[in-house]
């Protein structure tokens, strides 16, 4: 439809003009179109402007494969759908290029398209994950040692079950707050609407007040329903664990179990109005301050995460404390 409208404003101004290049007059300026014209005309330009801006793009990814020797038709359908599309920027699809020669980043890429668009939108995630599932199980090893002393041993199942969930947890909180490449299809209204905002409430960008607390709401959510299937998880398998040793060696257990669900709900609370925000202020200052750095950025990133991990065992136990699960 505005190609057509588009049509008519030309044929418009040239039966116009015609007289006056006649004449040697000069062709009249767009004032004197039809009122009617003049907005179909500004949306055929603006859409004729977007047009070399997607024909730049593909000319750009054009250049970018062929220095990466890799064919148009070796994409995946939704990537190069996306590519053509423009909902793929060249910094992504460079990104994309690079985790393809990478066998370890591409490994991670093909357990499934949510981790891939990950790793696309942010190609610092995988150092991420290492550091904080690294954090993790340094931080739960200490308490372990601490917490269980000369029965370490005894108890290693135990410690096996904890770092299986520390590490799962972990990385679901990481990767629920890591930006996603928009490649799948067009989704729904409402899953557009949330498509829109941004990663992390503090993330740079033309983002209104409106969106940015909404990202802040939704991303508690989330952090908080991680944290109740995590902690009702582990303290399932946990029970499990020592009604298996009460069987097996008779004995009734030394300590008795917090309840599950009450600690699960307290956990997921926690980690809704603590652990969200502070892995967003993280994640902001991140993204601010490490691009302007040259180097030392991985040793920058860690202890910045270590920081939050000791902040947040402290804010953990004082929480627990308070709600009696501890």
């Amino acid at each position: 439809m505005l190609r057509a409208a588009w049509l008519v404003a030309l044929a418009a101004a040239s039966s116009a003009a015609a007289p006056a290049e006649r004449d040697g007059g000069a062709a009249p300026r767009r004032a004197s179109l039809p009122r009617n014209v003049r907005p179909s005309l500004g949306a055929a330009l603006a859409l004729r402007g977007g047009a070399r801006g997607h024909d730049m793009l593909q000319q750009q990814a054009k250049v970018a494969l062929q220095q990466a020797k890799v064919a148009r038709s070796a994409l995946p359908r939704d990537v190069s759908a996306a590519l053509s599309t423009g909902a793929l920027s060249l910094d992504e699809l460079r990104n994309y290029l690079a985790i393809r020669n990478s066998p370890f980043l591409r490994a991670l890429a093909a357990i499934s398209p949510f981790v891939r668009d990950r790793l696309i939108a942010n190609p610092r995630l995988a150092s991420v994950i290492a550091i904080e599932t690294l954090l993790g199980i340094a931080t739960l090893l200490a308490a372990e040692v601490g917490a269980r002393g000369d029965r370490l041993l005894a108890e290693v199942d135990f410690v096996v079950c904890d770092l299986a969930l520390v590490v799962a947890t972990n990385i679901a909180l990481v990767m629920a707050l890591s930006p996603a490449a928009r490649i799948c299809a067009p989704p729904s209204r409402g899953r557009s609407a949330v498509a829109s905002l941004p990663a992390t409430f503090l993330q740079p960008g033309a983002f209104s007040a409106a969106q940015r607390l909404a990202c802040f709401v939704i991303n508690a959510a989330r952090f908080g329903a991680i944290g109740i299937a995590s902690s009702a998880l582990g303290a399932s398998a946990t029970k499990a664990l020592v009604m298996a040793r009460e069987q097996i060696t008779g004995r009734a257990p030394d300590v008795q179990l917090a309840p599950v669900l009450s600690t699960a709900l307290a956990y997921g609370a926690f980690v809704a109005a603590s652990s969200s925000t502070r892995y967003q202020l993280v994640n902001a200052i991140e993204a601010s301050l490490l691009p302007r750095l040259p180097h030392g950025t991985g040793a920058l990133s860690a202890a910045l995460r270590l920081g939050n991990n000791y902040v947040g065992s402290l804010m953990w136990i004082w929480w627990a404390r308070a709600f009696g699960v501890q």
